[in-house]
């Protein structure tokens, strides 16, 4: 008898012991990322668009759930949006398709580098420099940096071949812009005021490959196709003559001798 129990009680602290070791076993539950936004400003701007506390700290997963972010220095009346500098825990938000952080002191787009959905881009009146941190965008259908005067080369953004507005007013980019966007054929939008372009013959290609015209695609639920080509130094401008009859918005293009 007493074997007996003594064999029931070994068993019962086997099993207790196998219970605890798979307890111990079991994962630990993923704790959430708390993501770094070392810019007080855009941390303030992220949780309004997320409806967080304003002191609530800010998770990977919170930023998952960002999908357009507008930080709008032009209409400012704080002062403190158009400070903002820095656009590091962008990096985290992965289903970011609109983003304008025009009018603001932001002049490194590292962060937002790996972004793989952004359609709306706009860095309108910016310090950016370089273009080069986007160049493996594929997906924006809109693209502003207008007045940013430091960008000179735009061939980064040559993988958008979907794009349908692009804003480049003084951007220098000089013919060699056109270049870039010659492959562009949806666009219906382009403001290339005070760009340095002297020759207009690549727009003419666009145009003849369907594009800059009132039948492009989007153009007509937007009022029409709309080209801004002032403040160029073009010789020639009988390229693009041709479709002018075409285009129900365009400023620039010199009347006929």
């Amino acid at each position: 008898m007493k074997t007996t129990f003594k064999i029931w009680s070994l068993l019962a602290l086997f099993s207790l012991s196998i219970g605890v070791i798979s307890c111990s076993d079991d994962p630990e539950p993923e704790m959430p990322t708390i993501v770094n936004v070392p810019d007080t400003n855009l941390a303030t701007q992220i949780r309004l668009a997320l409806e967080l506390e304003a002191s609530a700290q800010i998770t990977s997963e919170d930023m998952l759930r960002l999908e357009e972010l507008t930080i709008d220095g032009g209409s400012d009346f704080s002062g403190t949006i158009s400070e903002i500098a820095d656009l590091t825990g962008l990096e985290y938000a992965e289903n970011l398709t609109y983003l304008h952080f025009g009018s603001t002191k932001v002049s490194d787009l590292t962060p937002i580098k790996d972004l793989k959905k952004v359609e709306y881009l706009r860095m309108n009146n910016t310090d950016v420099t370089d273009l080069s941190p986007v160049s493996e965008y594929t997906t924006l259908t809109y693209f502003n940096a207008n007045t940013a005067r430091g960008i000179t080369d735009i061939s980064p953004l040559s993988k958008n071949t979907g794009l349908k507005e692009i804003i480049l007013r003084e951007v220098p980019m000089g013919n060699a812009g056109l270049n870039t966007i010659r492959n562009f054929t949806t666009l219906y939008r382009i403001n290339m005021r005070n760009t340095g372009v002297t020759n207009v013959t690549i727009l003419a290609e666009m145009m003849a490959a369907g594009a800059l015209l009132d039948s492009t695609p989007g153009a007509a639920e937007n009022g029409g196709a709309t080209l801004d080509l002032r403040q160029l130094t073009v010789e020639d401008w009988s390229p693009i003559r041709p479709y002018l009859d075409q285009i129900s918005n365009i400023e620039g293009v010199p009347a006929e001798d």
